[in-house]
């Protein structure tokens, strides 16, 4: 099993390459007066968001040591920290608590989610200056820890931005439990989720959130977890809100039918720029994006953001 495999079947997750070795830059290297000891020598931190901006984000990440044992804290604090060009010595911009969340049904997985602000853009490396890293402080086992990792923040995102108009992706619909099965992986799918196509919600007045995931194909035991949350959700808010599942692949049930865990992606994915699934949006009434959760989100998320369009 090679590392990649094995973070996967640690964090639960389907990991960016690009995110990870983002991650490992310079997660085993120490800082010039360390102020914790590291863990077996080496540790690090790694990333599961791949959309990082200028602003305020949310950042999903888990740690490990290099044993590839992975490490649940109680308390973790995490510093954003910049790196000028022609600067030795990093400038620490914002730092805020990080939260560890269970995936349901993941048998102990989850992941820390923190918010941190990031004044302005860097993709350089720490051979190149200006760029960002992320320090995240925890206590384990009783021993004061650190773990830290480089981390790209780009000025604008490939993703649809908040506050800007979603695409009017036309998506596909189902009525029967045959078309429902050539549309989406879910073993028991929601009829209502595939009720209305992107286009046709977000111009019908009505907020919507639309969830972007494969439940049968997807690597972790994520993708699944979060479209039965947002089922969930819909029986308190349907009169109000439009719920739509949209399948990351084209022609699902071929690709099960082969055993597959991948295909050609379709057109919805690419055109609201997503590199990464799952994805959870909340549309408001004006077709605007009021809110985004990459990778994983909780039920009281949702239910927030969800709050802030209906009221």
């Amino acid at each position: 099993m090679n590392w990649l495999t094995k973070l996967r079947k640690l964090t639960g997750i389907r990991l960016s390459l690009t995110v990870i070795c983002a991650g490992l830059v310079i997660g085993a290297c120490a800082p010039a007066n360390p102020p914790m000891q590291e863990i077996n020598g080496i540790s690090m931190i790694v990333a599961t968001t791949s959309d990082v901006t200028v602003g305020k984000n949310r950042i999903g990440f888990s740690l490990f040591n290099f044993e590839g044992e992975a490490i649940v804290a109680k308390e973790v604090t995490v510093e954003a920290i910049f790196y000028a060009p022609n600067e030795k010595e990093g400038v620490i911009k914002d730092s805020a608590p990080a939260y560890w969340m269970s995936i349901p049904g993941g048998a102990g997985k989850g992941l820390y989610i923190t918010n941190l602000q990031f004044d302005v853009s860097g993709s350089g490396t720490q051979q190149n200056p200006n760029y960002w890293e992320l320090v995240a402080s925890f206590t384990y086992e009783q021993e004061n820890l650190w773990s830290k990792a480089a981390i790209v923040v780009a000025d604008e995102s490939p993703v649809v931005a908040i506050g800007n108009e979603v695409p009017k992706s036309q998506t596909l619909t189902a009525d029967t439990p045959e078309e429902l099965e050539r549309i989406s992986t879910d073993i028991n799918p929601d009829p209502d989720l595939y009720q209305l196509s992107i286009d046709e919600a977000v111009i019908n007045g009505k907020p919507t959130v639309i969830v972007f995931a494969t439940p049968a194909l997807c690597v972790s035991q994520v993708c699944g977890p979060i479209v039965d949350m947002v089922s969930n959700i819909k029986m308190k808010y349907e009169e109000r809100l439009d719920f739509i599942h949209i399948e990351v692949f084209e022609n699902p049930k071929a690709l099960m039918d082969q055993g597959r865990f991948s295909g050609q992606q379709v057109e919805a994915v690419k055109e609201w720029g997503l590199v990464t699934e799952p994805w959870v949006f909340i549309v408001d009434r004006n077709g605007l994006l009021s809110a985004k959760f990459e990778i994983f989100v909780t039920e009281a998320e949702i239910i927030s953001a969800i709050e802030t369009v209906v009221n």
